[in-house]
């Protein structure tokens, strides 16, 4: 039984590691974490959406982090790397079930925070998706709420190779609520798929090319526009963008809409009208650009 205790002991060893890092970096945004046995040691690769909060100013933070694992847990040469999340956190599963725990932790409504979760999830290019919020929601009693979109796989080998999975919990007045958040990524493949090889790639390269080209010097025009020359939203709600630092539409294009209702004077309906005015924007100096390269 030595081999079986010693593999059940080295698991338990992951989990407990893997809850201590989720806690430790927790404002940093934890997306993830694998851990590799390597010949110089113990490789833990984090995922992180702000990495400055976990590196730590001259990397003290991240120094300390490698020394309490060392030490608690007796991992043998710890060496923690640091991935960015980046623009790709509403792929994320462990970051958009924490969102989802957030958020129901500041009192929005289940449904509403499932919604609109869902909806950001598939504007961001997954196949699909399913948030799950199990807990006292409304009454005395516990109750599960499932908002489903697109593709889901939910048994067999097929679901562990093309679903991620993130776990949060969220602990509000009426009692704890348990959030998990399913997605297919965009470049997941179904075994029923098949994929036909045309003639045509260097065409089909030469057209993504010009469609990037576009999309960049879309969002130039995005960044050369200010905040107060934004269309369609009242000066109030700009002035409010503004005074919080942000400069160009640019910057208000590429945040969240939680970001935006952290702002004094926004509400949901203000920032989406904004992402939605935004993105015609966007869409209108795409089109330009295609009409002057014809």
């Amino acid at each position: 039984m030595a081999i079986e205790r010693k593999f059940v002991q080295e698991n338990q060893k992951r989990v407990l590691l893997k809850e201590f890092l989720m806690k430790e970096s927790e404002r940093a945004g934890f997306g993830g974490l694998k851990i590799q046995r390597t010949p110089m040691g113990t490789l833990i690769t984090m995922q992180i959406e702000r990495p400055g909060l976990i590196i730590g100013k001259g990397g003290k933070r991240i120094k300390e982090l490698t020394e309490i694992i060392e030490k608690k847990f007796k991992v043998e040469n710890p060496q923690i790397e640091i991935e960015e999340v980046g623009g790709n956190v509403a792929l994320n599963a462990q970051l958009m079930a924490q969102k989802v725990a957030a958020a129901l932790e500041r009192g929005w409504h289940f449904r509403r925070v499932g919604h609109s979760t869902v909806r950001r999830i598939m504007d961001a290019g997954a196949r699909g998706c399913q948030v799950i919020i199990s807990g006292k929601l409304t009454g005395a009693r516990h109750r599960t709420e499932k908002f489903t979109a697109g593709y889901v796989k939910y048994c067999g080998e097929v679901a562990k190779q093309v679903m991620e999975e993130g776990m949060a919990v969220a602990v509000t007045k009426p009692g704890i609520i348990g959030v998990k958040v399913r997605l297919m990524p965009p470049d997941a493949k179904l075994p029923d798929e098949v994929e036909i090889l045309m003639e045509r790639k260097e065409e089909i390269k030469e057209e993504i090319r010009r469609a990037e080209e576009r999309r960049e010097e879309a969002l130039e025009k995005l960044e050369a526009m200010d905040v107060m020359d934004i269309p369609g939203i009242p000066s109030n709600v700009l002035t409010a963008i503004k005074k919080a630092g942000i400069k160009n539409a640019r910057e208000v294009y590429e945040m969240d809409i939680t970001d935006l209702i952290e702002i004094k004077g926004i509400g949901i309906k203000r920032a989406e009208k904004l992402k939605e005015v935004l993105k015609e924007v966007l869409e209108k100096n795409e089109d330009e650009g295609d009409k002057s390269n014809e």
